[in-house]
């Protein structure tokens, strides 16, 4: 298994983004974001998250996995915190990529739903969780592949 750099796999993601069928194959659950992996290679795996309103990740990063991702439809708003929360929002076709261990918290925060692609690479195999205390992140615990995802 290799890892893709940080741009190539953004390059994955707006590649795959282009098929039409993407926004039909995940239904909008009205209470909980949803997702399945559309694609596992040697390189990375896709997936595909459905964002009711209000839904919202929790802070994280993905362990030693470097990822990407797009806004296929609605809005999402991602939070990061180096030394100040910032807020980012992304519409459809934008897109973002980061290294491993980049910690943040997507959210919908439109009272309309929104889909998503994600590309990980190498495959996920941890998350760690976190709490922000307005200050810094704070550890909760490391999550691994098959346990909450």
């Amino acid at each position: 298994m290799t890892q893709l750099a940080v741009l190539p796999l953004l390059e994955v993601v707006r590649e795959h983004a282009a098929d039409p069928d993407l926004l039909h194959l995940l239904d909008h659950d009205p209470d909980e974001r949803t997702w399945i992996r559309l694609l596992t290679t040697e390189d990375y795996e896709l997936w595909l998250i459905s964002w009711p309103p209000g839904a919202a990740t929790d802070w994280h990063d993905h362990g030693s996995s470097s990822g990407a991702f797009t806004v296929l439809d609605g809005q999402l708003t991602e939070h990061t915190f180096d030394g100040g929360l910032q807020l980012i929002d992304l519409g459809v076709g934008d897109g973002k990529a980061f290294g491993a261990g980049y910690a943040h918290d997507v959210r919908n925060a439109t009272d309309r739903p929104a889909l998503s692609l994600h590309a990980y690479s190498p495959r996920l195999t941890t998350m760690t969780r976190f709490r922000f205390r307005g200050d810094r992140l704070e550890v909760l615990g490391v999550e691994r592949a098959g346990e909450e995802w």
